[in-house]
């Protein structure tokens, strides 16, 4: 297989290297001389840099495979000038952060050229693009078979087993990565909030804090996330000041997590985690409001012992209420008639290479092997067993909550669990509510009787 790849970017760059270091021959462009100039210093062997997308097509005979690894609103314009050059048979492959919706459009705009299309999730940044990545594959069921021998090479591996899946139809490949990025934001905001509460509340330094999380990474607690927060909360700059007193707070997005909330909303699926994580981003740009009278926490005399705090359970059960609302939109993501999903394969896609990797999702993968089934009694059977003293986890956001102390997606879970698990008349009070202004039908418990109180009638 003839391998072109357009865009050398961090990610395209690192991607050449891993497929070079496989020993595939990688004909690339790249349009950006500054790039193009370090490139030919490293002098990459395997690596052969074309002019032209056209020279890019001639250096690369049929059958061949053309991977974009572009921004996504560089892909239809790209796909525009190299589709005249190609011949029936080849492959067009996507392994930027597209929407799934536009991988299915372009899968049957290329479908009518007999050009084959794969839309693929790439998960693991530079890093892992360079020394194995997490590949979340879809589209033309014949041209993975003619490459998934490419993909499975370069992927991160889980022991034997390849950090590589093809999910099927044309789109599902980027609905993984969608979905993986949404629960990403939840997870990234959910280590932040721990490490404010613990700094604030617990006026553990940096160092303290670090060293808490040092010891999380020794249980099935532990994730990659985890790991990198440990790096860069003890990190400093040349002046040895810590980084994190020295950058902007305005945390950017490149519109993955939107993309997760639109599908969640327009299949009824209840993600608050996500949506805290991504409205907590989009609100970024007004942190640190000065009203010129804001709360100073320094000034905080809090009667909390850091040792009575679990924090292994405290990140599991965030962690695993944000990664089950991700996985049940997966799940319910079925029923579109495009999509079929099997959660054995999610889960290993995501074992290695990705951002979402760690003993955490291992334990919580094994669990469903066992049972097979997501629903709300395998979230609270997995909770029970890893957290089996839940106001423990009550007690740490209630004290963040009542001094002030923001933890949008740490509510938000907890939330979530309660609304599950715990009785309560809220639906009822607004079933109510909606037929008194609105008289909108009601049905009474459990069977299909029509209930209709005096306000129904006009």
């Amino acid at each position: 297989m003839n391998i072109g790849l357009i865009g050398l970017g961090s990610m395209g760059y690192n991607l050449a290297k891993n497929l070079t270091s496989k020993d595939f021959k990688v004909y690339a462009y790249e349009k950006n001389l500054d790039i193009i100039e370090k490139i030919e210093q490293d002098k990459i062997t395997n690596l052969f840099l074309v002019k032209s997308l056209k020279q890019l097509i001639n250096n690369t005979h049929s059958p061949r495979i053309i991977m974009l690894s572009l921004p996504a609103d560089k892909i239809d314009e790209c796909i525009d000038n190299i589709i005249e050059f190609m011949n029936p048979g080849d492959t067009i492959a996507d392994l930027g952060n597209s929407l799934y919706l536009k991988s299915i459009e372009r899968y049957n705009r290329l479908l009518n050229k007999n050009i084959s299309f794969l839309g693929i999730g790439v998960s693991g940044g530079p890093r892992g693009a360079r020394n194995g990545p997490a590949i979340m594959a879809g589209g033309s069921e014949t041209a993975w078979s003619k490459t998934k021998h490419i993909f499975n090479s370069i992927s991160a591996k889980n022991g034997e087993q390849n950090a590589c899946c093809y999910f099927g139809s044309p789109g599902s490949g980027h609905f993984i990565k969608l979905i993986h990025n949404g629960i990403e934001y939840a997870l990234m905001e959910v280590l932040a909030e721990i490490s404010i509460i613990l700094n604030k509340a617990y006026k553990l330094n940096n160092h303290e804090q670090v060293k808490k999380f040092k010891d999380v990474l020794n249980t099935t607690s532990s994730s990659y996330l985890l790991e990198i927060t440990t790096k860069v909360l003890n990190a400093k700059n040349e002046n040895n000041i810590y980084f994190i007193d020295d950058i902007d707070n305005r945390i950017e997005q490149n519109g993955t997590g939107v993309w997760t909330i639109k599908a969640a909303l327009e299949l009824g699926v209840s993600i608050p985690s996500i949506y805290s994580a991504v409205s907590t981003r989009s609100n970024s740009q007004y942190f640190n409001y000065d009203t010129g009278v804001n709360l100073s926490y320094d000034d905080l005399k809090i009667n909390s012992e850091v040792n009575n705090i679990n924090l292994e359970e405290i990140i599991f059960f965030n962690f695993a209420c944000s990664l089950f609302q991700g996985l049940n939109l997966i799940k319910e993501s079925n029923r579109y008639d495009f999509f079929d999903f099997n959660l054995q394969d999610v889960f290993r896609a995501w074992s290695a290479g990705c951002i979402l990797q760690g003993e955490y999702l291992r334990f919580i993968s094994n669990e469903f092997n066992i049972n097979r089934d997501l629903n709300y009694n395998f979230l609270y059977e997995l909770i029970n067993k890893k957290c089996p003293n839940i106001n423990n986890i009550r007690d740490f956001c209630s004290l963040a909550i009542k001094h002030g102390i923001p933890s949008p997606v740490l509510s938000a879970n907890l939330a979530y669990y309660d609304l599950v698990f715990s009785n309560h008349k809220i639906g009822e009070t607004i079933q109510l509510q909606r037929s008194y202004f609105g008289l909108h039908p009601l049905k009474q418990k459990n069977n299909k009787d029509t209930v209709k109180p005096f306000w129904t009638e006009l």
